[in-house]
């Protein structure tokens, strides 16, 4: 069966391996790329980073990611609320890649749902989904 959409982390494989090859850094722990690292790989670069242009996957406000970015980094939970068609599953998916190099790692809840925790709880037990649960 073929993909629908490649996976981020695979798409954007040549951005990522330029960004860690150029990230000094420190990073989080279980952190493919810094913080800093993470923003530029989300709202693109100026300039090629070791040759490779970094690409703007999220045309938002640059706030919004840093702000995401440091809550994920303090290894606190993120949950991104909003009208639909804003990129919040853009940007999750973004956001996984580019700091556990795995963007299947994310959880979803919608307005179909009728319990955020039992959503929660389905996609934990989920053999689809990857991950430390």
């Amino acid at each position: 069966m073929s993909e629908i959409r490649i996976p981020a982390e695979r798409r954007y494989a040549a951005e990522l391996a330029a960004l860690a090859a150029d990230d000094k850094a420190a990073r989080p722990t279980g952190w493919k790329l810094s913080p800093r690292a993470v923003e530029t790989y989300v709202m693109g670069a100026d300039r090629p980073v070791g040759g490779v242009p970094i690409t703007a996957k999220y045309v938002g406000d640059r706030s919004l990611v840093q702000v995401a970015t440091a809550t994920l980094a303090s290894d606190r939970a993120l949950m991104l609320v909003g009208e639909p068609d804003t990129a919040r599953s853009w940007l999750s998916e973004h956001l996984s890649a580019a700091i556990s190099g795995d963007s299947t790692r994310i959880v979803q809840c919608t307005a179909g749902t009728t319990s955020p925790a039992r959503s929660w709880r389905a996609a934990r037990r989920s053999p689809s989904r990857t991950g430390p649960w």
